[in-house]
C-alpha cells in the first residue's frame, strides 16, 4: 500500500527542485554531495510493460522452464483449485507450493535468501516488518511490470516489486446454534465480555500478521490492555484463522475473531455462522504477491503473477480464497461486505509493524506465557 513504509536508519536525503530553461530538474544533497538529475529521468526508472511480442517470448521460456514454486498463505482447501485452474491456461508449467502462516512465510523467504537457497519462484503473503525490509533493502523482489497493472489502482502497486492481489478484514463470528441472537457480539470489548469466558477464540497476533493488525486497531481505539482483558476472560488459541472458525462452528467456542480468509467459504456451504464488523473499527491488510529477484523460474513466475492479477484469476483467487480482490470490476463475495461498506476501516497494512508492535507482541507473549 503505498510507498510510506519503514525507512531504513541511512543517511538523511535532502532535495529541492530547480528550473532551468528546458527542464525541471531536482537537486539532491546526500553526505554533503551534490547529485542533479532529470526529473524526467526520474519517471522513466519504472520498468515498462512489455509489448505483446515482448511478452509472448517470456511465456514461451515459462513453458520450457516448465516449473513453478510458489510459497503462500491463502485457505488451504482452495489452492488445488487454483493452482488446477492456473495449469488448465498454462498446461506446461506444473506447479509445487508451501503455505505456512504470514510471519513464518516471511521469516522462511528471508532466510533462504540469506543463505542462496532460493527455493520459491513467488511470494503472495501478507506483510510485515521482516517483508519490508527484505523487498526495500536487501533486493528480495524483481522490479517490472505485469501486462495486467493497468487495470489496477495505483495503490496496488508498491515500486513495481510487490502488487496488492486481496484484503483480508478482521471480523468477530459467532455459533448461531448456541449463541442467541440478544447474545450475538456486536463490538470488540465483547471477546473479553464474562459471559464469554473460556468460549471465546483467537489466532495469537505473534502467529498472524492481520492479527497484529488487529492488535494497532485496538491501541488506536483506546484499548492498550488487550491482552490482559483477554487473559482475565480466558482466551483460547487456535491455529489460524480456520482454527479459529472450526473451533466456533464445532462449538468448542461461541464467539472468535479472525481474519476472515474462511468466512466466505463457510457461508457459500451453509454454516451456521453469524459475523459482525464492528462499527468502532475494523482492520484490514493487504495480501501482495511478488516475484522473488533469485526465482528458479523467473519466467513461469512472472506468468503466474501476472495471471494472479488478470480479470480471470482475480476472480478464481476470490472464489478459492474468500476474500475479496484489489482488481476493479470483479463482483464482491457473495456473503461477505466489500470493504467500502464497512465502519471506520483502519488500513494497518503501514502500520502494523515495527519496534513499537515488537515490543506489544513481546508483552502478549509474557502475559500468556508463551516463550
Amino acid at each position: 500500500m503505498g510507498d510510506g513504509h519503514m525507512v531504513s536508519g541511512h543517511q538523511s536525503l535532502g532535495c529541492e527542485v530547480f528550473f532551468a530553461p528546458v527542464k525541471k530538474f531536482l537537486r539532491c544533497t546526500i553526505a554533503g554531495f551534490a547529485l542533479t538529475t532529470s526529473l524526467a529521468t526520474v519517471a522513466q526508472a519504472q520498468p515498462a510493460a512489455p509489448s505483446p511480442e515482448q511478452w509472448n517470448t517470456i511465456v514461451e521460456a515459462a513453458k520450457k522452464e516448465g516449473m513453478l514454486t510458489f510459497y503462500h498463505n491463502t485457505r488451504p482447501q482452495g489452492i488445488e483449485k487454483l493452482l488446477s485452474e492456473f495449469r488448465k491456461d498454462y498446461p506446461g508449467i506444473k506447479t509445487e507450493h508451501i503455505r505456512l502462516g504470514s510471519a513464518a512465510l516471511n521469516e522462511r523467504f528471508g532466510t533462504e535468501y540469506s543463505a542462496g537457497r532460493n527455493l520459491a519462484d513467488v511470494l503472495v503473503t501478507f506483510p510485515d516488518e521482516v517483508l519490508f525490509k527484505g523487498v526495500d533493502q536487501n533486493g528480495w523482489a524483481l522490479e517490472w511490470t505485469p501486462p495486467e497493472l493497468g487495470a489496477f489502482a495505483a495503490q496496488a502497486n508498491r515500486n513495481n516489486r510487490m502488487f496488492a492481489l486481496h484484503t483480508t478484514r478482521n471480523v468477530i463470528i459467532y455459533n448461531k446454534q448456541r449463541v442467541k441472537p440478544a447474545d450475538a457480539p456486536k463490538e470488540w470489548e465483547d471477546l473479553w465480555n464474562p459471559k464469554f469466558k473460556g468460549k471465546a477464540a483467537m489466532d495469537p497476533p505473534w502467529r498472524s500478521n492481520a492479527v497484529q493488525g488487529l492488535m494497532v486497531l485496538w491501541a488506536k481505539n483506546g484499548i492498550p490492555d488487550a491482552a490482559q482483558k483477554l487473559k482475565a476472560n480466558d482466551i483460547r488459541f487456535f491455529e489460524g484463522s480456520a482454527g479459529v472458525y472450526q473451533a466456533v462452528l464445532r462449538g468448542d467456542a461461541l464467539i472468535g475473531t479472525l481474519a476472515d480468509l474462511p468466512l466466505e467459504p463457510g457461508l457459500v456451504d451453509g454454516a451456521p455462522i453469524g459475523f459482525v464488523y464492528p462499527k468502532s473499527g475494523t482492520a484490514v491488510i493487504d495480501g501482495y504477491a511478488l516475484v522473488a529477484t533469485k526465482a528458479p523460474h523467473p519466467n513461469a513466475a512472472k506468468v503466474f503473477v501476472n495471471w494472479l492479477m488478470s480479470a480471470k484469476g482475480q476472480a478464481i483467487l476470490q472464489e478459492t480464497d474468500g476474500l475479496p480482490v484489489t482488481r476493479p470490476g470483479v463482483p464482491p463475495p457473495k456473503f461477505i461486505p466489500p470493504t467500502s461498506s464497512l465502519s471506520n476501516v483502519i488500513d494497518t497494512t503501514k502500520s502494523s509493524y515495527g519496534v513499537n508492535l515488537n515490543k506489544e507482541i513481546n508483552t502478549w507473549r509474557e502475559t500468556f506465557g508463551i516463550k
